[in-house]
């Protein structure tokens, strides 16, 4: 992307600017991170002095137009399509003219050539496979989704990123790296894979809760906001509710696609109410290795309680235990056909197009002792970056990607959360709140994420509204272990 002097001093005139927004990387403040600094400029206007995020890079920088080449996303898939990496010039669009001016800007602070490339389908290691082989270094940065990741860092093709950092610039502790996913996701403290306001892939499979403020409002039912304050938005509350909007709408005695639920949900809910509900499928000793944690007196109680909430076909209706598809339910929820809709945050923006009004809420808590709401992402979806093992441009990845991900949270960040979120899909203030909380929660579970076949499990009990997990977990209990000891040997020994 070569751009001229007199374009970047146009776009410095026009290019509106964000307010920094809330994010979950841990930091307190950008000033507690030693590489990050920030600049306040004066306003005339009441509004908060604008925070901006600089990378620590050594005055007089220059790469001499070198090309830097990420490997992203496909372009055309559902929800899952790339809107990181893919913008080639400014359209009014609010992420798009982020990522054109992120990119743009680190070209410029840097003076080098940012490539994209997108790969044929997410999931897909080919493209890194054969580059490694070919030891080509034909990308510097790649993108895949969580549990692709897990799978190619055990195949000795991507770098650990403490050691990479440690020989080079880049600082993982930055404000613009998602602490939790660092923390979470390290095992014997090595960590290959990372995200942030470099993207926001995985902002968007991360689950919620939507509510209709139209039937809430006929129904006379309390307020959910309120609810979600004081701590009492609970799985017990959310099935109270919900009972009592349900209903046979054309009095056939079938409860179908053409009535009304309290929730309509996917069977990918069982795993992340289980998160939310406070239960951890592997938790990590004093020595930073995980082992699987999932069943438990706690455990078993969350699925009696997720039951009385998922499986009950006059409250709840599944598409994924109907074999339809999300459009479908979508549909459904678009025509005031459920007081509840699970889904993931790309489904808020989907629903942009509703008549009726509609909150967002984070995932319901086990009871209301449940001290924090916690929120997971989708690990066949959720974009994580890495380093493909053949960079070994130390200094100036780390420079490049530091500069990507300072940029990325003056611009991106703020087009995604402030404008598009808050902006132009949410109905009301209140959602402002909740999305912080959804958004900042994030507890990246290895026992869920690194697919060693729990997820699996809790997908196939809640579509045959099965509660045995006594029974399932047994049955499976030695290939959980034996899956993550594998994955620990492999970073403990790489």
């Amino acid at each position: 992307m070569k751009k001229t002097l007199s374009l970047l001093l146009i776009l410095a005139a026009l290019l509106p600017t964000f307010t920094a927004c809330a994010d979950n990387s841990g930091e307190a403040a950008v000033n507690d991170t030693p590489s990050a600094q920030s600049d306040t400029a004066n306003t005339s206007s009441a509004k908060e002095e604008e925070t901006r995020y600089t990378a620590n890079i050594p005055e007089g920088t220059d790469y001499d137009g070198k090309s830097f080449t990420v490997l992203a996303y496909p372009v055309e898939v559902f929800v899952c399509g790339d809107i990181d990496w893919n913008a080639e010039e400014m359209t009014g669009e609010a992420i798009n003219d982020a990522v054109y001016t992120r990119t743009l800007n680190t070209e410029s602070k840097l003076n080098v050539d940012i490539k994209v490339e997108h790969m044929d389908a997410y999931g897909n290691s080919t493209a890194i496979q054969q580059s490694v082989t070919a030891q080509d270094n034909a990308y510097q940065l790649a993108t895949n989704n969580l549990m692709a990741v897990f799978t190619m860092s055990q195949s000795g093709l991507l770098s650990e990123l403490n050691n990479y950092a440690a020989q080079g610039s880049l600082d993982l502790g930055a404000a613009w790296w998602d602490q939790n996913c660092i923390n979470d996701l390290s095992i014997a403290h090595k960590n290959y894979m990372l995200t942030g306001d470099i993207g926001t892939m995985y902002k968007k499979s991360i689950g919620a809760i939507m509510f209709n403020k139209a039937i809430l409002g006929d129904y006379q039912i309390e307020d959910p906001y309120a609810l979600m304050e004081s701590g009492k938005w609970t799985v017990d509350k959310m099935v109270e509710m919900g009972a009592m909007v349900s209903d046979d709408l054309n009095g056939d005695g079938v409860m179908d696609t053409n009535d009304r639920y309290g929730l309509i949900c996917f069977c990918d809910m069982m795993g992340l109410a289980f998160i939310g509900c406070g239960v951890e499928m592997a938790a990590k000793d004093e020595n930073d290795v995980p082992s699987v944690t999932l069943y438990s007196e706690k455990a078993v109680s969350v699925v009696d309680k997720l039951a009385t909430l998922m499986y009950d076909e006059n409250l709840s209706w599944s598409w994924s235990k109907a074999g339809l598809t999300e459009e479908t339910a979508f549909s459904m929820y678009q025509q005031d056909q459920s007081l509840f809709y699970y889904g993931e945050l790309h489904s808020v923006a989907t629903m942009r197009s509703m008549d009726s009004p509609f909150g967002v809420l984070p995932m319901p808590k086990y009871d209301e002792t449940q001290a924090n709401y916690y929120h997971c992402v989708n690990p066949h979806v959720a974009s994580v970056y890495f380093i493909p093992i053949t960079n070994v441009e130390y200094t100036m990845t780390g420079h490049v990607m530091d500069t990507l991900g300072a940029e990325s949270k003056n611009e991106l960040t703020p087009a995604y959360y402030d404008v598009t979120l808050i902006g132009k899909v949410s109905r009301d203030a209140e959602s402002a709140a909740s999305l912080d909380i959804i958004i900042g929660s994030i507890r990246y579970d290895i026992g869920y994420l690194s697919g060693i076949g729990i997820s699996s499990m809790l997908n196939t009990m809640a579509n045959s509204f099965n509660t045995d997990l006594a029974s399932q977990y047994q049955k499976q209990a030695k290939v959980f272990d034996k899956l993550l000891t594998r994955i620990v040997d492999t970073f403990v020994e790489g």
